[in-house]
């Protein structure tokens, strides 16, 4: 029997998706970072592990449908977390998941969903297993309570901007406390154990598609040990540019939701709720350990598409920001991690710029189906092949706004530089992040640079307009 013989009689290739919320490249040893990630540094040897990929949108529920569909969030609808006709996806959107189920895959998800569909698009009931989960604020405000604490500490009021003018909101700030229940009891535990199992269970020789999407180390910080006690808060640095003054920047930055929840926030505060997110993120990393376990138990590994990644990132104090939107490395530069066992794909990091528009159409690609029609990202394929291969210059990151609008932003990401259009205040930012990574330093007055910021500008509204955008910027001219 021939190679290709044997192939056609293999199974068609399985997809499994470990998914985490809000989880911060820079900390995870797979780049550098302190904490121990051994699921995602085992993929990352055995596969491709990009260094320079970018969520859509630094916020949940508008970037994961970019995942799923390979469109920007102001192209497929949903541009905020909340508010009526902000959050939803266009009528007719079509799905990765989906694309898989109508193609006969054995479907699970578990786990943070954060897709808003119209009913006649809902196809969630049509999945082998289907468990929408959402963040433990009950169970954490348990906690809070045995610890001698109040339930509510883990939230704050802040005034945010929306369409409507300001409005007050509360929002998650990073109080730690100790999971006391069994390890197993923990609901990401859960999560993954379910998933594991419908592995475990599914026909042999049919292929699956699997999400397992787990809610940590997005708050409430809820830790169970030994992870709560791995490091030392006594330990801990201040990020880059905890205490930087930032009253020079445009307000979406100086106002960015999670920067007012802990304005008021020393380091004594904020050295405990480090190590706990350093924690929380081992235990989520052993929590996808699990279902890697089960790829490998049922011998679906080797022929099983692995995809590693998280929705968008975390400040944790950087510039003294917690959480995420706005356009610094720390909440937009993800981590994202293939092994993916196929021929000619070549094992590595990759350099190249990409984005969470490029997921879906890369698995699909990779496996022989056709594309998404409404799809604005590309297939990593080329590149995945070749590390040389050609691939665009420049990618991109939008923010609209955390509830019913607010601050718009674009992000254009380069070799070298990051350009950041603030739509509701004439106030930029240029960062060099070769020379400077951390973004401690706006270039955007300097006069030197006035020809590169043209030249970004020009790049950032061209993809505007080609990909329909929902604002223009004034110095951009007609159409």
């Amino acid at each position: 029997m021939t190679g290709e013989d044997e192939d056609m009689d293999k199974p068609r290739q399985s997809v499994a998706v470990l998914l985490c919320d809000q989880l911060q490249r820079h900390v995870m040893s797979t780049y550098g970072g302190p904490v121990p990630t051994p699921t995602f540094d085992r993929l990352a040897d055995e596969g491709v592990a990009f260094d320079r990929f970018y969520c859509a949108t630094p916020l949940c529920a508008p970037t994961r449908p970019s995942m799923m569909n390979g469109r920007w969030p102001h192209a497929h609808g949903a541009l905020c977390n909340t508010g009526k006709g902000y959050c939803e996806l266009e009528e007719g959107s079509e799905l990765l998941i989906n694309r898989l189920l109508d193609a006969g895959y054995h479907i699970a998800y578990d786990g943070i969903w954060h897709i808003r569909q119209a009913e006649a698009d809902d196809r969630t009931d049509e999945y082998d297993h289907f468990r929408r989960g959402g963040f433990p604020y009950q169970e954490h405000g348990e906690h809070l309570v045995e610890m001698g604490l109040a339930a509510d500490d883990q939230r704050e009021q802040v005034t945010t901007l929306t369409d409507e003018g300001e409005q007050q909101a509360n929002i998650s700030v990073p109080v730690p406390a100790t999971w006391t229940r069994p390890l197993t009891a923990h609901p990401d535990m859960q999560r993954a154990r379910r998933i594991a199992q419908f592995i475990l269970d599914a026909p042999e020789d049919e292929p699956i598609g699997v999400w397992c999407s787990l809610a940590g180390p997005h708050p409430p910080l809820l830790v169970p040990e030994p992870y709560m006690s791995m490091f030392d808060p006594d330990e801990i640095e201040p990020p880059p540019g905890f205490d930087i003054d930032l009253s020079g920047e445009a307000r979406g930055v100086r106002e960015a939701p999670g920067r007012l929840g802990t304005l008021d926030w020393g380091w004594e505060r904020w050295a405990p709720a480090i190590a706990a997110y350093y924690g929380y993120v081992a235990f989520i990393d052993h929590c996808q350990g699990i279902v890697m376990d089960a790829l490998e138990k049922t011998g679906r590994l080797d022929n099983t598409i692995v995809i590693a990644s998280t929705d968008h990132g975390e400040m944790l104090g950087s510039h003294g920001i917690y959480q995420k939107m706005v356009m610094y490395e720390r909440a937009i530069n993800i981590p994202f991690v293939m092994r993916i066992p196929q021929p000619g794909i070549e094992p590595g990091r990759r350099e190249q710029l990409a984005c969470q528009t490029d997921m879906a159409p890369t698995v699909l690609d990779l496996l022989g189906m056709e594309p998404l029609a409404k799809a604005q990202g590309q297939s990593m394929k080329p590149i995945l092949r070749d590390p040389d291969a050609t691939w665009p210059d420049a990618t991109f990151s939008e923010y609209n706004g955390w509830t019913t609008g607010g601050h718009r932003m674009r992000a254009v990401i380069q070799e070298r530089y990051k350009y950041v259009y603030h739509h509701e205040e004439q106030r930029d930012q240029l960062f060099d992040l070769e020379r400077d990574p951390n973004e401690l330093e706006n270039l955007i007055d300097e006069p030197q640079h006035l020809e590169l910021i043209d030249e970004m500008r020009s790049k950032l509204v061209g993809w505007m307009r080609d990909t329909d955008d929902v604002i223009q910027p004034e110095w951009a001219g007609p159409e």
